[in-house]
């Protein structure tokens, strides 16, 4: 005889709470999952208005030729190239 056989009978009355629970859940995920959302994008954005930086370049350029950046491209020695992943 296990744990679960004694709360058979209570199941009728378990269920209903379950139900509640899961309703209080999804909406505490929903209300937390939000400030943590708005809170760490408006903290990063401060912090990056304050230094002055931009993340995206979204004023276009007339006298730029190209957006494209410029890589220098470096040869990996073979000691770097062997085991890479």
């Amino acid at each position: 005889m296990g744990t679960f056989d004694v709360l058979k009978p209570l199941k009728p009355l378990i269920r209903p709470f379950e139900l509640v629970g899961k309703k209080v859940a999804i909406a505490v995920n929903y209300v937390l999952l939000t400030l943590v959302y708005f809170t760490a994008f408006a903290a990063t954005k401060a912090v990056a208005k304050i230094a002055g930086k931009r993340f995206l370049e979204l004023k276009p350029d007339h006298a730029r030729k190209s957006y494209w950046v410029e890589r220098q491209k470096e040869d990996p020695s073979k000691a770097e190239a062997y085991r890479q992943f």
